[in-house]
């Protein structure tokens, strides 16, 4: 990956392949890699589009290392598709349009809609559900109440800002599981949720609150935009 990293360097400091400038900055991207995925950004054209066939022939040549472009996809952005049918085929990869996800992450996606939060809500569910509330004493609940937090959304949650019905829903299946209740049943809560979700010094159960769990890991986004303004990522 190294060898292909440095390939399209040279190729882009010697006007073969060009990348994308961001505004307000010298930083020209054209690629990114992480681990044995790769990202190729750059100007719409035919030139572009053959030359970035050639560097990736050669890196097949060079290497041993065969590109399957089976696997792989091309996106125009502010493209019309028909564009898009018209020049693919230099490259040999599927067409594909946004969003799409990568990483699991929805690229392209309006996190604002609830739609696109269902993975998560289903996860929840799936480890909050009502049958494992019946078979696990209130200890045990509250316990892994507060691991499904800790793990289950907090990939989403660092990177988007959960829209409010998002929350509500999931704070429902903790409250729901934690009481041993359901969708069809309702269990007495013998203590405000406000009170489950304190921390113990303030006489609750350090539940904790999903919304200030994704402001949280959102403020560190913040904090690392205004601290290192100069940073690619």
């Amino acid at each position: 990956m190294e060898g292909l990293n440095v390939a399209m360097k040279r190729a882009c400091q010697k006007g073969i392949f060009h990348g994308i400038k961001i505004l307000n900055s010298d930083t020209m991207i054209s690629h990114l890699l992480y681990a044995d995925d790769a990202i190729f950004v750059g100007e719409w054209s035919q030139e572009n589009i053959k030359n970035l066939s050639r560097v990736l022939r050669c890196f097949q040549v060079t290497f041993g290392l065969k590109v399957n472009f089976n696997k792989s996809r091309v996106f125009g952005i502010g493209v019309d598709m028909g564009e898009v049918t018209r020049r693919v085929g230099p490259l040999g990869c599927q067409l594909a349009s946004l969003p799409f996800n990568y990483l699991s992450v929805p690229v392209g996606s309006n996190m604002k809609l609830m739609k696109y939060w269902k993975p998560i809500i289903d996860k929840f569910y799936a480890k909050l559900s009502p049958w494992k509330a019946k078979a696990l004493s209130l200890g045990i609940r509250l316990t892994l109440a507060k691991a499904v937090l800790g793990s289950l959304p907090s990939y989403f949650f660092s990177l988007f800002v959960a829209p409010t019905g998002v929350i509500n829903v999931l704070e429902k299946i903790r409250r729901q599981f934690l009481w041993g209740g359901s969708d069809n049943k309702h269990k007495i809560a013998w203590v405000s949720w406000d009170k489950v979700v304190a921390p113990n010094d303030k006489g609750g159960l350090s539940l904790g609150s999903i919304r200030a769990f994704n402001l949280s890991l959102i403020s560190k986004w913040w904090w690392a935009l205004k601290t290192n303004q100069s940073a690619l990522w």
